[in-house]
Parts: structure tokens; sequence; C-alpha cells
């Protein structure tokens, strides 16, 4: 932002950003390179206005989202946590073909115990 004061760091020496060296004059120099680079590289008053119009859409998306009712889109299938595994009482085969994607023909039982 062009209201923003210059900001200058040696990463090396000062790797917390603590020092800004736009205003010390041993390193005037480069800190009016960078100013000319940063002007010639992008139109900041354009930044601006893209980064406030973009502001505008998320708070106008976010209030419509406080309104009526919220529709999760998360998939969730219906799953019986009790088919899912091998336990005593079941087949191995049964369970390796039910649970391999894509199934293996007539694998797949319901939840009646038909075979599908």
């Amino acid at each position: 932002c062009d209201s923003d004061p210059p900001m200058l760091f040696d990463i090396r020496a000062d790797p917390q950003e603590r020092r800004n060296l736009a205003d010390d004059p041993a390193h005037a120099d480069l800190a009016v390179d960078f100013a000319a680079e940063v002007a010639e590289r992008w139109d900041t008053r354009e930044v601006w206005r893209r980064v406030l119009a973009s502001q505008r859409r998320r708070r106008d998306v976010q209030a419509a989202m406080q309104i009526g009712e919220t529709t999760s889109w998360d998939y969730s299938p219906e799953r019986d946590p009790a088919q899912e595994y091998v336990r005593s009482h079941m087949d191995w085969d049964g369970a390796a073909g039910r649970n391999r994607f894509p199934p293996i023909q007539g694998s797949m039982t319901s939840r009646s115990g038909e075979p599908t």
C-alpha cells in the first residue's frame, strides 16, 4: 500500500525482520531501486481497487450464507460398520469382496443379507 512506510530487511543478519533498513543511509540506493522496481511491476492503485472489490464480494457471500438453511456439500455414503471389518462370524472372502473397489460382482450383500 502506498501509504505504508517502506521496508527493507537483511534476512541473513536479521531473520526476524526487526531492523528496518529503508531509512538507513547505507542502504538508501537499494531502497530507491526496490521502490522503482515495485512502481514498474505493479499498479498499486489497481491492486488496491481489486483487493477492496474482493473483500466486498467475500462479505456479500458470507452475509448470504447466514440466510436460510445450511446445505452440507460433503458426501457421506451410508455405511454399516458391522460389515466393514472381518469378524469371527464372517468369511474373509466375502469381506474382501465387499470392501474392494470396484466391488467383485456378487460379493455385495444388502442389509437383509441377500447378495447384490
